[in-house]
């Protein structure tokens, strides 16, 4: 190896080892905050709706308040009855109910968390992910006479006393019922599961002509979802939604003049709004959905590290009414994480909000490689509790796939560099005779046996490889929050500007691209691209997912050691025809 290439990454090595207290010490990056010292809670009552307060977490600035009151009341009494709550604890969620709407007014994830907020900091504990952020009133909504009557604007009673409820084990049923004067009913039973991200949704209405219901109603899902990643941008331009209507999925993501408000008529499965890494879906159940419905609105907004374009989706299923007196219809809610597994579970190609291999041909052949990539991290993952590591193994598994062709290709790329003396001594003698020139060439790369146009063929399976990666880890869940080495504890994110330590990564995948071509270089006029290259893949990588960098860069690692391990073998085998 040589002096120059050994001090490189003795350099690296200390980069890495003492980044962050060159960064304190120059002020650059605040060193983290001493953590609290944790107290113990007391989980007894649970009171009403406007005495639960949320966690505190520091997210970007919200979006203008233009949003109803949290409950007006189409009842005529003057004396209401107070707003009681119901708790549904699952192993997965925690669900609150108000008899204000009979449904769902908080939705948190037990698994997922709000990241910490600074570059480098540790930060403190910001509480669980909220899928109903800044809710108004119950979700989802039941609305009818074409969006006059809402449903969840009703006061309910309970089938259960407030309190909390602790569902294990077995499913647990929670009833809201409400009855106007004329005897027309309307009941909401919901049914939980202990380990589900959806739970099963019966809306049951008797004498609907006394409720004044007619033709249609729809089911929507009227609270926004906000972002929960560092990177409010990055998590508003994945933010969008989705049908899946007859045989073939609409995306609604065409905007005209920061909107969009769109109503499709015809057989619907389901309905989705998704962010960067979590989705609501509405799937009916009883017989399919009469069309589906969205809006958008694009905000600019202020937040603590930037400015951003925010954006604010709903969704609804429309449902005919059947003639009759009775209305019985069942539904699937989904509030939970992009994780392939669970989608798949759901059934209706709901897998398709991953929106990864939808597009025709280019799309279908990423697909090939994007299943079975969602499909084995997860299980490397179950042995390797580490996805830094699954990632490394994983690149090692590629590299070892891709030997056949890639040994035969730095075989060649070595020889050619062994043959350049006399390629240009050929360039020289047959400067004036092109065809000489090619002639001669082609000769000398034959004797070799050198095939000067392989350096491509193990990159070609490789693309497809690398998009399918770039779209998995984008779209899903998996390496939310997955914590690798040192200060990578999420690799999910890339770097958020030059004095983040993710930057690292980013310097050695340059670094390793910079050595690679240096040993490889065969043509010394394209001195120039062995730091174009690295330069290049660098402002590429800058922002992209940790472990999409770490996958290259330790597929780059792998090549490099490949490379030193053939060129010995290169050398010798020259030595011994020059000595024949």
């Amino acid at each position: 190896m040589e002096k120059k290439t050994v001090i490189l990454i003795v350099l690296l090595a200390a980069l890495v080892i003492f980044w962050m207290p060159i960064m304190t010490k120059f002020g650059l990056i605040k060193p983290a905050p001493p953590r609290p010292v944790p107290t113990k809670q007391v989980d007894t009552v649970y009171a009403q709706p406007e005495t639960i307060k949320r966690d505190t977490v520091v997210l970007p600035a919200p979006l203008p308040d233009t949003a109803a009151p949290l409950f007006v009341a189409q009842n005529t009494n003057e004396s209401l009855p107070p707003q009681d709550s119901v708790i549904i604890e699952t192993e997965l969620g925690l669900i609150t109910f108000s008899n204000y709407g009979g449904g769902p007014v908080s939705l948190k994830l037990k698994e997922y968390r709000y990241p910490s907020r600074g570059s480098g900091e540790t930060g403190t504990d910001t509480g669980l992910v909220e899928m109903l952020p800044d809710c108004r009133q119950a979700t989802p909504e039941f609305l009818f006479s074409g969006g006059d009557f809402n449903a969840n604007s009703l006061i309910y009673t309970c089938s259960h006393p407030k309190g909390k409820y602790d569902v294990s084990g077995s499913p647990f049923e929670l009833l809201y019922t409400f009855t106007n004067e004329n005897g027309g009913s309307i009941s909401k039973k919901y049914r939980f599961y202990p380990d589900r991200y959806s739970y099963d949704l019966i809306i049951e209405i008797n004498s609907r002509s006394a409720l004044g219901f007619e033709r249609r109603y729809s089911l929507e899902w009227n609270n926004p979802l906000a972002p929960t990643e560092i990177s409010a941008m990055d998590d508003f331009n994945s933010t969008w939604s989705m049908s899946f209507m007859g045989t073939d999925r609409v995306k609604y993501d065409d905007y005209t003049d920061n909107k969009y408000s769109v109503s499709n008529e015809g057989v619907t499965q389901w309905i989705a709004s998704r962010s960067k890494y979590f989705a609501a879906i509405l799937i009916p159940r009883s017989r399919e959905a009469s069309g589906a419905q969205s809006t958008g609105v694009k905000e600019t907004i202020q937040t603590a590290r930037e400015a951003v374009q925010a954006r604010r989706v709903t969704v609804g299923l429309m449902m005919d009414i059947q003639p009759g007196e009775q209305i019985r219809d069942s539904f699937t809610i989904f509030a939970g994480p992009i994780d392939y597994d669970l989608l798949r579970g759901l059934d209706h190609s709901v897998a398709d909000i991953i929106d990864i291999g939808t597009t025709p041909f280019v799309g279908w052949i990423i697909k090939i490689f994007a299943i079975p990539i969602m499909w084995l991290l997860p299980r490397m993952y179950d042995f390797i509790p580490n996805y830094g590591f699954v990632i490394i193994i994983f690149s090692l598994f590629v590299k070892v796939l891709t030997w056949p062709l890639s040994k035969k290709t730095v075989k060649s790329m070595m020889a050619m560099k062994e043959l350049q003396p006399k390629m240009q001594e050929l360039q020289k003698k047959h400067k004036n005779n092109p065809q000489a020139l090619n002639r001669e060439m082609m000769k000398l790369y034959k004797e070799a046996g050198v095939n000067p146009f392989s350096g491509c063929l193990p990159y070609l399976p490789q693309l497809p490889l690398f998009i399918a990666l770039y779209s998995v880890f984008s779209a899903t869940i998996l390496l939310r929050q997955a914590p690798f080495i040192l200060w990578w504890d999420d690799l999910s994110r890339g770097a958020l500007s030059l004095t983040d330590p993710y930057i690292i990564m980013v310097i050695l995948m340059m670094a390793l691209m910079f050595v690679q071509q240096k040993m490889t270089m065969t043509d010394p006029k394209n001195k120039i691209l062995i730091y174009l290259m690295p330069l290049m893949m660098g402002f590429i990588f800058y922002r992209a997912s940790a472990g999409l960098v770490l996958y290259w860069t330790c597929f780059s690692l792998f090549s490099f050691l490949e490379q030193l391990l053939a060129k010995p073998k290169t050398q010798t085998s020259t030595d011994m025809t020059v000595q024949t």
